[in-house]
């Protein structure tokens, strides 16, 4: 699904088209329930340009409620694979490969994989939990009823053997 045949990418510009299916990724413990990637491709002679437009609706379990709820990730990313033998890099927005002329192909499965697991959220938080900046709300915690005065004036015993240790 993510891997092309060199020889089928048409030399100059065109465009290539991508649905991603909840199966076709492994993304651990994150569910993708759907996405698509639009790739344009430039090739010439010295190189083969993909700027890759990756759009997924993956469902994330929410850290404080435990509740699943859907983020959406759109993304771009660019891919230059050299017929050269380069150093090859990478970083959140593109990388530089070699093309392998053993295989005559290309593969863009890992870049769209690692390019869904980066911008997931450090804070797997339900929108509920969000302000409209998207900074998380403060997390208030409530107790209902009024604690007993007995609650609040009681020493816990461990302070009391802490204090004869002190004394030995």
């Amino acid at each position: 699904m993510f891997t092309f045949k060199i020889f089928e990418i048409p030399d100059g510009k065109s465009q290539n088209s991508i649905q991603i299916q909840p199966d076709s990724l492994d993304l651990g413990d994150v569910t993708l329930k759907d996405g698509k990637v639009e790739i344009d491709f430039d090739k010439n002679p010295r190189f083969i340009r993909a700027e890759l437009d990756i759009e997924a609706t993956l469902e994330l379990i929410c850290d404080r409620s435990l509740e699943s709820f859907d983020y959406k990730v759109n993304r771009p990313y660019d891919i230059l694979f050299k017929f050269d033998q380069v150093e090859e890099s990478e970083d959140e927005n593109g990388a530089v490969r070699s093309i392998d002329h053993q295989k005559n192909e290309l593969s863009i499965e890992q870049d769209v994989l690692d390019t869904l697991l980066v911008h997931l959220p450090v804070k797997k938080l339900h929108p509920r939990f969000l302000d409209e900046d998207g900074n998380p709300k403060e997390f208030v915690a409530e107790s209902f009823g009024e604690a007993d005065e007995e609650e609040k004036d009681a020493i816990d015993p461990r302070w009391e053997a802490l204090k004869d240790l002190k004394k030995k």
